[in-house]
């Protein structure tokens, strides 16, 4: 068997690939984190929106159902940018590294997780929120950590407190910490990612 000898610019090719496979792209990062996080904003602060009126009017029969297609229109709507995204951003890319498709997979479980929780929730008859901050903090701490990148660590621990919060209140009110957790969860911890050095 012959030996080939490589130069020094094949050299150099191949060291800039395998750092490339190891390697995250924070701004494509973000725009997911920034995506999911002004979604579910806008979804819990129109859910307590719509949670008052139907207070008010004592429309107590509507909450479950105007709720949970409050969140399903935002939910449906984030997905169907998500996947215009998705294509965009594999378009344009040469190179997905392996850190890229596990934190895919982890949220793919996350999402799962999601509807397996609501469900279960629904059959529990108990409010979703304390089960959604769960999983959303296990999906971002763990993120966090596989990136090495403190303000997501930092956002997941935020969702496990709001978590343990919201298990506490049993009113519309939980829609407001539930969108506070998910602005100091997702929605800053996206801006750092956008804003950081490769």
């Amino acid at each position: 068997m012959e030996k080939h000898e490589l130069s020094p610019e094949e050299s150099l090719t191949i060291i800039r690939q395998s750092i490339a496979n190891f390697k995250m792209n924070f701004k494509e990062y973000a725009m997911y984190f920034l995506l999911w996080g002004w979604m579910l904003t806008f979804a819990s602060f129109s859910n307590f929106i719509i949670l008052r009126i139907l207070h008010a009017r004592e429309a107590y029969e509507l909450m479950g159902p105007l709720s949970l297609g409050n969140w399903g229109v935002f939910g449906l709507t984030g997905f169907i940018i998500q996947l215009f995204m998705d294509r965009k951003i594999s378009r344009n890319k040469k190179v997905h590294s392996h850190l890229e498709g596990y934190i895919r997979n982890i949220w793919m479980v996350a999402a799962i997780g999601f509807f397996v929780g609501t469900f279960v929730c629904f059959q529990l008859n108990i409010d979703p929120p304390p089960i959604m901050l769960l999983i959303a903090g296990v999906a971002t701490t763990t993120s966090g950590v596989m990136i090495k990148f403190k303000p997501v660590i930092v956002g997941g621990i935020v969702f496990f407190v709001f978590s343990i919060a919201t298990s506490f209140v049993h009113n519309e009110y939980i829609a407001l910490l539930t969108g506070a957790a998910i602005l100091l969860g997702y929605v800053i911890p996206g801006y750092y990612l956008k804003s950081a050095k490769e």
